[in-house]
């Protein structure tokens, strides 16, 4: 069997603390390597990016050619906005990540929240937020998956 992918949507609450359970079904999809340590974003809009450190690593790894351009302003810009506020934090015994307050501020987190499986990764987002943008979405069953088809198909 391969790894599990994150899918679904999952409701839960902040604790006074600004801890959240991460559901069982996505604990149970990290990695086993990696499965006490989780580093979480910023999002584009009102949430959190959760990546299993293995992920973020792959799709943060530079190319060459951005190897020797590290210093470029682009490529410090783009980190100043996504790894700035970035963090590795664990995972406790009982299922918990803290989130660091910066992230709970920028994704406009208040105590109801909704984990949304993104197959390799997961996001956390505000609860209002995450329904507003569901009903908002202009996308039919089947043109989700006639995209999911076109992205896989060869290039010739």
């Amino acid at each position: 069997m391969g790894i599990l992918p994150f899918v679904g949507k999952h409701e839960a609450a902040v604790d006074d603390k600004g801890r959240l359970s991460i559901p069982a079904e996505f604990r149970n999809a990290l990695p086993g390597d990696t499965q006490r340590h989780v580093v979480l974003t910023v999002g584009s809009s009102d949430f959190i990016n959760v990546f299993p450190i293995d992920y973020f690593n792959a799709i943060y790894a530079p190319s060459e050619n951005e190897t020797a351009n590290f210093a470029l302003d682009e490529n410090i810009d783009r980190d100043m906005v996504l790894l700035s506020e970035a963090a590795v934090r664990p995972i406790d015994a009982q299922g918990r990540v803290t989130l660091p307050q910066t992230l709970l501020r920028q994704a406009n987190i208040g105590q109801k929240v909704v984990f949304f499986g993104r197959q390799k990764f997961f996001t956390i987002w505000n609860a209002d937020a995450f329904q507003a943008r569901l009903e908002k979405v202009n996308l039919s069953k089947s043109d989700a998956w006639n995209m999911l088809a076109d992205k896989s198909k060869p290039k010739v």
